[in-house]
């Protein structure tokens, strides 16, 4: 491989079961005229990805086993992959992440690398993919509906993680579209274009797809997509006096495949502190309903602290993520969900501001930091 000819890398992410090794498998046997090679990530001892891939191919497979490229394995990823290059001959990489990796930071360590190690110039992160389990994110969403014939038992809730590998990409690969009834399906996808405004979404079955969709598409750009993620978007517009949904739950756009299936956005700002307690106890209260809260938050414990939020279905996390300074403390929220009631989400989030003259836990008595 001469030094100056560009390699290209896409990362395919998603959680245990949702597809990734079908759709690299696929790529290993039609990558179009170009040569592939793998790097498979797995949190286990062995990594039973990168032998279901070494079966079918001979081209170059690395294992990175027993850590997560997001994390731990950071410098090993970069590595191998310096390795790779030096020892066969490919035009094209693809690297699988573990079901559990966070898109943000291995897409930091592929473009402008770790403490220690980076890539050699010639590598470039072309596209990130995400593989969505349609049928698991159909029943996180929607616990209450029946199960379609034939479906297993969902094992996976709504994590925080998969949410990031929604919001964090360029191309949605919604995968067992099969299982799904097309109703509900269309809502799944109205729910994850709320939660990802820019990627390019194809439904499939057991993750078939045109290689092209996913290889070489030139879509990654790593400021772009952290910013375009649908959290923040609605809270711009809020600011702007643009929001497609205000606190009181009234749509102002022209109907949406997002409307068309319940899937709203409810922003909630308040000048006044949460009680930390009654907050903490408002997270705790999930039913389902809601597939995405974030925002920033202030708490009256913390008077000089910006109080992160992030709930990812039944997951939350919330705690200090700097200081208010010169700009008044505010708290702006965004809720995304199914069938909200933007009324009777505000009344409960304004019961939790505090009452004149009311007692205020310490700091070091409130509930945040908080990540369960």
């Amino acid at each position: 491989m001469s030094i100056e000819q560009v390699v290209p890398i896409t990362v395919v992410s998603g959680p245990l079961g949702a597809g990734k090794t079908t759709l690299v498998n696929r790529l290993l046997a039609d990558p179009g005229d170009r040569r592939i090679a793998v790097v498979v990530n797995d949190m286990g001892e062995i990594n039973v990805d990168a032998e279901l891939l070494a079966d079918q191919s001979e081209d170059g497979i690395v294992d990175l086993s027993n850590g997560c490229i997001c994390c731990r394995l950071q410098d090993d990823l970069v590595t191998e992959i310096t390795r790779l290059a030096e020892e066969r001959a490919f035009d094209y990489l693809v690297v699988e992440a573990s079901g559990i990796s966070e898109p943000i930071p291995i897409a930091r360590t592929l473009t402008v690398g770790t403490d220690e190690t980076r890539l050699p110039e010639r590598f470039t992160l072309d596209t990130t993919v995400s593989v969505v389990d349609a049928y698991g994110f159909w029943k996180a969403f929607d616990p209450d509906e029946s199960l379609p014939d034939g479906a297993p038992d969902p094992q996976r809730p709504l994590t925080a993680v998969l949410v990031d590998q929604i919001e964090f990409c360029d191309v949605l690969v919604l995968n067992k579209c099969d299982m799904v009834p097309e109703e509900a399906l269309d809502g799944v996808e109205a729910a994850i274009r709320e939660l990802q405004p820019r990627a390019r979404i194809h439904r499939t079955t057991y993750s078939e797809v045109d290689p092209d969709t996913v290889l070489a598409t030139g879509r990654f750009d790593f400021e772009t997509a952290r910013r375009r993620q649908g959290w923040k978007e609605t809270l711009a517009g809020a600011k702007s006096g643009s929001a497609a949904h205000d606190a009181d739950g009234h749509d102002h756009r022209d109907l949406s495949a997002a409307d068309a299936h319940g899937v709203e956005s409810v922003v909630y700002r308040s000048e006044a502190p949460f009680h930390p307690d009654r907050f903490d106890a408002w997270l705790d209260d999930w039913d389902g309903d809601v597939v995405r809260a974030k925002g920033f938050v202030w708490v009256a414990s913390r008077p000089d602290t910006v109080l992160g939020v992030s709930q990812a279905g039944p997951a939350v996390q919330a705690g200090p993520i700097g200081e208010w300074g010169a700009d008044e403390p505010e708290t702006r929220f965004v809720v995304i969900g199914h069938e909200l009631d933007g009324p009777a989400l505000t009344g409960e989030l304004d019961a939790c501001l505090v009452d004149e003259g009311e007692e205020i836990p310490a700091v070091d008595a409130d509930p945040f930091p908080r990540d369960r």
